[in-house]
């Protein structure tokens, strides 16, 4: 069968000659933390934590775990804190410099790009480099640029002021909210929560930091360079990597939440913040679309599919999982596609030990290939040798595609969050549209073919972000806001939009020094003025208007003359 192939087999394959070495797998990380969220989607974040931990497989507590769990509710107590008492002087700062910190940060990292990329961990170093600290050096440029403008306090315009609150002026004011929590993940464990770390500080607030699996050495080395660069101490903190370390923080009440996750963790963490009345936003998978127009080049497709399928091992929430395209232009595709895939290195080594690996992890790649069975027994058909069998156990070995896949099919119904892509075959646009809004995930999309026809179609879609004839890349740009819709997710991070989710909006009005009738004795032709009132400001003609300001007078000067009386 296409597709299956058994660990012997690759063995012969390699010895003539048919395949290259196999390379180790550098991105477990990934596919750990996304496991770790992604099997609790019901349960509470206790829950999540009590599961997700890799010393124990019971919720009961012994004495040791009772000591850890006071030691850490100790340790996120003594940050929050911390964090407070460093607020108010930071928050002192103007912004000019705090500014000032964050170019001297970015310089930092212009210096010296290279070791912080190596805090990451990932073998390849230039997708580290290309990936998470250009980006993370970008944004950080943005907010020189334009803070500056976004956080200014704003006068709002007369025009559109009711004319009975004439003499009144408002001013719009953003303010900090206080410690943000930033709950980073693992796939990109530098850049997501770094943005939004020096997002918040910008604003005025301090940042705790919780790690995704495997990123607190990215964290701190960026907290190190940052505190290089004239970052007070205690402005931002990295908490331990464990779960629970975010819901003792909740618990402790933060001031706000930014979820980078699965949609599993954005629930567990929503209904921890919606108890606490803590305001969040929650950017979580996607189960990403592309779209390929009949007039889109299919070695452009193709090459975007191969980088979406490789890059961090496709441990990418916008990363492609459905092709939406007609038949000739599927057949097109896949007729690139498949040989750049082949001729690709595997993603799994094969002489490791899978005894060794994590529990979680080899847990979500049997879900994974469960659901790749399910659509091929459905009628899909797997165009890859993308399973094998490795002591005794199936596991994804090089990046999945299925062809004639169904909207209803499982497989496209959530983020596999593994190097799969689904083709589904469709007769035009509209039809597209409708198939894929049957996922209830809606991140990112991505368009293909001439840019007129892409611009009409993407205001078409349901999606936080919408890439022509590129994807994932473009999304980079500093300037970008991002965040998803539906079950991927709500508010954004990044872009002016996520600066100013960092702050709440304050309204200051200015009431006129005189005249305030509301404040005085009640009479009975009130309702008179008012219904003229009323008349003047939204009648249909200026005539009309005519007519009740003559009647307006007369009520308000009966209005006097009671008001005279005793």
């Amino acid at each position: 069968m296409v597709g299956m192939t058994t660990a012997g087999d690759r063995t012969s394959q390699t010895e003539q000659g048919g395949t290259a070495s196999l390379a180790p797998l550098p991105f477990c990380r990934a596919e750990t933390y996304h496991a770790e969220t992604m099997t609790h989607k019901d349960e509470s974040l206790e829950s999540v934590v009590a599961n997700s931990s890799t010393d124990s497989s019971s919720t009961d507590s012994s004495s040791t775990d009772s000591n850890m769990d006071s030691s850490l509710w100790q340790q996120v107590v003594e940050a929050i804190e911390r964090a407070r008492v460093a607020q108010v002087a930071w928050n002192a700062q103007p912004l000019g410099k705090r500014l000032g910190i964050v170019r001297d940060l970015r310089l930092e990292i212009g210096r010296h790009p290279r070791p912080l990329a190596e805090t990451v961990g990932r073998e390849d170093l230039a997708q580290t480099l290309a990936a998470e600290v250009l980006p993370l050096a970008d944004a950080c440029r943005y907010l020189e640029l334009h803070a500056s403008a976004l956080l200014r306090d704003r006068v709002v315009s007369t025009r559109g002021r009711p004319v009975w609150l004439w003499g009144t002026h408002v001013r719009l004011r953003r303010e900090p909210f206080g410690v943000v929590l930033v709950i980073g993940p693992a796939n990109y464990p530098l850049m997501l929560p770094g943005i939004q770390a020096i997002q918040a500080i910008t604003a005025g607030n301090v940042v705790l930091i919780k790690p995704g699996h495997g990123g607190e050495r990215a964290a701190r080395g960026l907290v190190e360079r940052a505190e290089r660069a004239g970052l007070p101490p205690g402005v931002i903190q990295v908490l331990p990597e464990s779960p629970q370390a975010a819901s003792f923080a909740i618990q402790n009440g933060v001031d706000k939440v930014i979820l980078t996750g699965s949609v599993g963790a954005g629930q567990a963490v929503s209904g921890q913040t919606a108890r606490q009345g803590i305001p969040a936003v929650m950017e979580l998978s996607g189960c990403d679309p592309l779209f390929a127009l009949d007039d889109a080049d299919p070695n452009l497709v193709s090459d975007c599919l191969v980088f979406g399928l490789t890059l961090n091992q496709s441990h990418t929430c916008i990363a492609p999982r459905r092709v939406f395209a007609s038949d000739s232009m599927t057949t097109a595709i896949l007729a690139k596609l498949l040989p750049k895939l082949q001729a690709h290195k595997p993603i799994v080594d094969f002489q490791r030990d899978t005894a060794k690996q994590p529990a979680a992890v080899l847990a979500q790649e049997e879900r994974i290939i469960e659901r790749i069975r399910a659509a091929t027994a459905a009628g899909a058909r797997l165009l890859t040798e993308a399973i094998e069998v490795i002591e005794g156990r199936p596991r994804l070995v090089r990046p999945a595609v299925l062809d004639g896949v169904r909207p209803e099919m499982e497989i496209v119904l959530a983020d596999p969050f593994a190097p799969v892509v689904s083709f589904l075959r469709v007769g035009d646009p509209a039809e597209a549209v409708a198939a894929a809004r049957a996922c209830p995930l809606a991140l990112g999309a991505s368009i293909f073919g001439s840019p007129a026809r892409c611009q009409q179609l993407a205001d078409q879609l349901d999606a936080g972000v919408v890439v022509i004839n590129d994807l994932i890349a473009a999304t980079a740009d500093p300037r970008v806001p991002f965040g998803g819709r539906r079950q991927s997710g709500y508010g954004v991070t990044r872009g002016a939009a996520g600066l100013e989710e960092m702050t709440q909006l304050k309204a200051i009005v200015s009431a006129r020094p005189w005249f305030r009738p509301h404040l005085q004795r009640p009479t009975p032709v009130d309702a008179d003025v008012l219904e003229q009132l009323i008349r003047i400001e939204h009648a249909a003609n200026g005539l009309a208007k005519l007519r009740s300001s003559f009647r307006m007078l007369s009520k308000s000067w009966a209005q006097i003359q009671f008001r005279k009386s005793p």
